[in-house]
């Protein structure tokens, strides 16, 4: 009987390993969907545009249909987004485009936006999320990705994407004023 234990014990930390890497894969494939969506919609593709926005739309309702999912997990990807900003701050250009100079206000500004957004994203993992808050994640990543396609929209884009965050969390904290009742815990899935 007790050579059983330590046998489930290993096929559970088996499953949840291939569970994990599941999760990674499919969020790489999702990160190819929306680039791919947005080189075909707005560059010079062999393909039709319509199908680069036709991409962008799967990659979107699968956004939304696994936001309660991998909400819990917003946070510490925007936080690398302050790391990213700094780096370009401090060098003066893109961190993953060394061509493109940012002057180092931008640079800032934008570390600051990302920062907002980080600490007051930490309040979605832990509410059951309702459909403000899914529009306003769903606009802040799209004004993350709308950065891919022309730079000169990034403080715009990061502006109105955290100022949508900000917006969704009031609507809250009023929602929650009003009824007198804090929101019921979100139900942790295994």
């Amino acid at each position: 009987m007790s050579t059983m234990m330590p046998r489930q014990g290993i096929l559970v930390q088996v499953k949840g390993g291939f569970r994990l890497a599941g999760a990674w894969l499919l969020a790489f494939a999702w990160l190819v969907l929306v680039f791919s969506g947005l080189g075909i919609a707005f560059s010079s593709s062999p393909h039709h545009p319509a199908v680069g926005w036709a991409l962008l739309a799967v990659a979107a309702i699968i956004f939304l249909l696994t936001m309660d999912r991998w909400v819990r997990f917003f946070p510490a990807v925007v936080a690398c987004g302050v790391l990213g900003g700094v780096v370009t701050t401090l060098s003066g250009h893109v961190v993953n485009h060394p061509e493109v100079a940012v002057p180092r206000w931008e640079g800032a500004i934008m570390t600051l936006l990302l920062a907002a957004a980080a600490v007051v994203s930490q309040s979605f993992e832990k509410r059951r999320l309702r459909a403000p808050d899914r529009i306003a994640l769903l606009a802040f990543t799209f004004s993350l990705f709308s950065q891919a396609v022309d730079s000169k929209v990034m403080l715009p884009g990061l502006a109105i994407g955290t100022a949508s965050l900000a917006s969704a969390e009031l609507y809250n904290r009023l929602r929650r004023r009003r009824n007198g009742a804090r929101n019921a815990p979100r139900p942790v899935r295994a």
